[in-house]
């Protein structure tokens, strides 16, 4: 077995987890599997330390991720202001804002980020950033199996697995690498339960979600001679399928799917003025270049950020962002 390359960080972690005993967990806003996943797993090792553990991740979180162990310990903001952390966590987070701004920073409150968005900032005191890891669960995963595999419990592998599952797209993306495969292997091994995660966070659907999608591919526009996919979820669809807007994790991957697609756009109207943009693309389009000129980021293939603006002004900026990128001028041989 290789040696560990955060093998330094994680000591420093696990000396800074054993002297705190008031933990803040912060994952990003509108937090996915791999956030959520992450941010259990970890919060289940802390409160084992005997810490007082407050998990917050701002916008909305899907209700199916309310059904894992110590999901309970997710909070709303009137217990957030009133907490007062002597140890903080950033999870799958790539810059503060991420975080709606809610790290704390005060003397003596040491900040740990745990990310692998190549776009991360560093802004910890304690960086664990590997933008090679699949995942922010293998991050935690290989944190835990250094400082305290007894923290691997049943219910904490299948937090972790469900974080893996979810940010490889059931271990098909393009980020599906051998590290993946073999974490994923291995939470099995310690009570994560695959075909029951899988049947739970892919296959089931709530109706809602559904009529939601019907509504969405409905926006669908391919353009670009094939080469660009671009769809949309307005508030007046939300009103009339009786949804929420977590119910529209991934449906960018339908507009990604598509034969020749190459760049992929989900734009989601968050109010009259803010629209929430979700990219996708394929070969070496780098989507986190483009949604770091709009103040967001992530990776190569898939990428995010917010607009201040209306959504028919932002389907125009999108699709005229996607086309120069396909034209040539967008495209980026590194990661950003």
């Amino acid at each position: 077995m290789s040696e560990e390359r955060f093998a330094r960080e994680f000591d420093a972690v696990a000396s800074l987890a054993a002297e705190r005993r008031r933990v803040l967990v912060l994952g990003h806003v509108d937090p996915d599997g791999d956030c959520v996943g992450s941010m259990l797993a970890l919060a289940q090792y802390l409160v084992g330390l005997g810490s007082e553990v407050v998990c917050f991740a701002p916008g909305e979180m899907a209700d199916v991720y309310r059904d894992l162990p110590l999901a309970r310990l997710f909070a709303g903001e009137d217990r957030l202001d009133s907490f007062e952390p002597d140890l903080v966590f950033a999870l799958d987070s790539p810059t503060a804002a991420r975080t709606a701004n809610r790290i704390r920073r005060g003397p003596g409150v040491p900040v740990v980020n745990i990310d692998h968005h190549p776009t991360n900032e560093r802004y910890g005191d304690v960086n664990v950033v590997d933008e090679s890891a699949s995942a922010a669960a293998i991050l935690v995963y290989r944190l835990l199996a250094r400082v305290a595999p007894a923290a691997l419990t049943p219910e904490a592998a299948g937090c972790l697995y469900v974080g893996v599952l979810m940010d490889t797209g059931g271990f098909r993306f393009r980020n599906t690498n051998a590290e993946a495969l073999a974490a994923a292997a291995r939470l099995v091994e310690l009570g994560a339960r695959p075909h029951e995660l899988a049947h739970d966070f892919l296959y089931v659907k709530k109706l809602s979600s559904l009529r939601l999608l019907s509504l969405s591919l409905a926006s669908l526009e391919v353009s670009g001679g094939g080469r660009i996919g671009l769809m949309h979820v307005s508030r007046r669809m939300l009103e009339e399928a009786g949804g929420i807007m977590s119910d529209t994790e991934g449906f960018v991957d339908y507009a990604a799917s598509i034969d020749d697609v190459e760049l992929a756009a989900l734009l989601r109207e968050l109010g009259p003025a803010e629209v929430r943009v979700s990219l996708r693309s394929r070969n070496d389009f780098n989507v986190a270049a483009l949604a770091e000129t709009h103040g967001g980021g992530g990776h190569r293939n898939a990428a995010g950020f917010t607009m201040r603006t209306g959504l028919g002004e932002a389907r125009r900026i999108v699709l005229r962002s996607l086309e120069e990128m396909l034209a040539g001028r967008g495209r980026a041989g590194g990661d950003a």
